[in-house]
């Protein structure tokens, strides 16, 4: 037997070295850091910040791989503020994928930023936003870089050899930091028509294999995704700028492929954002509601099948469907409101969206926090979560808490905002004047953009 004393203790040796100091974690979120208390660094939300219901405020975390940075060797044509876009590489970039490990915004995109000066000053101004948690004081660096963006993708949208896809993405990137702007009635409407407008180019485009081309169907996928939260904020009077007959038929070509952004939901997200544009039209005008039409737009959703690669994803997936529902239900009885009505029936319309609503938030909740999938739950837990009772208090707390994680992950102020809003809603409905969330929030003036 060996003596224990040929190996001294880790004790003994750190004893024997004067001043050596133990590596301090930098991954500990800025709430226990204020306490100076330890953090347990679980992320988004840390154990302690989740058992006191506070927003957990922590460090972004990389991606399992890390590359050496490619983008090292590129020379764009402008500026490259290197720390701002390798924030937006490895952490930024993953707030809008469901697996970071398929991330076409992130390395991938480099050999855009190299050709699009536009492009790249949107991801700055976006890095430089994020990492303040989007203040309600934009930094002037941010202001800067979008500044920036706009003036460039004006003279590249004039220039015949830039691709289409790379305006979209700055579009998409310049609507993001005009949504996390302090004024939370601008949902960045002419970036929405912009993108629109491209995507309509797109399809239209028979120089363009709609079908093949994986950066048309990137675009696509992220405009369906966009439009699907934001197709409800549009004034029911404003020109639309629509092709539904083109946009369906490329959905339909795309079938089942796997964005990235959110997996094999095309269709399904293409008819909740057709459910969000009737449901607003019949809130401003309820003499426009078509039976025939809802009618449809149900049985859209219940006929909507997919095969998800992981029991995961078809909680998100479920939980869309049933938002979609939830949704359209809650609208229509929205209408019926001072109409004489079947209180038998009426009841039974109550009870079918609690249902609904309930296993929206039920499907949500299994997700695990730690999933990237928590960044498109926002819009579903406001809609579903909203139309929880007082005694459904463990989802609601499920509905607080997921809200704060959500905040936690991707930063964005809207998720605050629709913690304020459902917050709101139930204390109305415990009050005995239960609202419609897209009532309420349209008399707010509010337009959040939930993504």
């Amino acid at each position: 037997m060996v003596s224990s004393s040929f190996y001294p203790s880790t004790q003994q040796e750190h004893e024997s070295i004067p001043g050596r100091r133990r590596n301090k974690s930098k991954l500990g979120c800025q709430e226990c850091k204020t306490k100076r208390v330890k953090c347990d660094e679980a992320y988004p939300t840390c154990k302690r910040c989740q058992r006191q219901g506070l927003v957990c405020s922590s460090a972004p975390r990389l991606t399992q791989w890390q590359v050496e940075t490619p983008w090292l060797s590129l020379q764009p044509k402008t500026h490259v503020n290197r720390r701002l876009l390798q924030y937006w590489l490895e952490k930024v970039s993953q707030a809008l994928v469901i697996d970071p490990e398929n991330n076409p915004f992130s390395f991938s995109i480099l050999k855009h930023v190299s050709q699009s000066p536009a492009l790249l000053h949107a991801i700055q101004s976006v890095s430089a936003s994020h990492e303040q948690y989007f203040p309600a004081k934009t930094s002037t660096l941010a202001l800067q870089e979008r500044g920036k963006a706009i003036a460039c993708l004006r003279r590249e949208m004039d220039q015949i050899q830039h691709a289409p896809y790379t305006h979209f993405l700055t579009i998409m990137l310049l609507a993001l930091t005009q949504i996390t702007d302090s004024d939370p009635n601008d949902y960045g409407k002419q970036h929405l028509f912009g993108a629109r407008a491209l995507v309509n180019s797109m399809l239209r485009d028979t120089s363009m294999s709609t079908t093949n081309d994986p950066m048309v169907r990137l675009c696509l996928g992220v405009y369906l995704y966009w439009d699907m939260c934001s197709s409800f904020l549009v004034e029911s009077c404003e020109p639309q700028g629509l092709d539904l007959f083109t946009i369906s038929l490329a959905v339909h070509w795309m079938g089942d492929w796997h964005h990235p952004m959110y997996g094999t939901c095309s269709r399904l997200l293409f008819i909740i954002a057709n459910i969000g544009r009737y449901c607003r039209l019949v809130h401003d005008m309820p003499q426009n509601r078509n039976l025939i039409q809802e009618a449809m737009l149900e049985a859209q959703l219940r006929n909507w099948m997919t095969r998800p690669q992981n029991p995961d994803l078809d909680h998100l997936y479920e939980a869309f469907r049933n938002h979609g529902l939830v949704f359209l239900y809650r609208s229509c009885a929205h209408t019926q409101e001072g109409c004489p009505t079947d209180p038998d029936v009426a009841e039974a319309q109550e009870s079918l969206i609690l249902q609904y609503a309930e296993e929206t938030v039920r499907h949500l909740i299994l997700i695990p926090t730690s999933s990237y999938y928590l960044n498109f739950q926002s819009l579903p837990l406001l809609a579903a979560g909203s139309e929880l009772t007082k005694s459904n208090h463990f989802l609601r707390d499920k509905v607080r808490g997921r809200l704060r994680a959500i905040y936690s992950l991707n930063r964005l102020p809207a998720n605050l905002m629709a913690l304020q809003l459902v917050q709101e809603l139930w204390d109305a409905r415990d009050s005995g004047i239960p609202s419609f969330w897209l009532s309420h929030t349209l008399q707010k003036g509010w337009r959040l953009f939930l993504a």
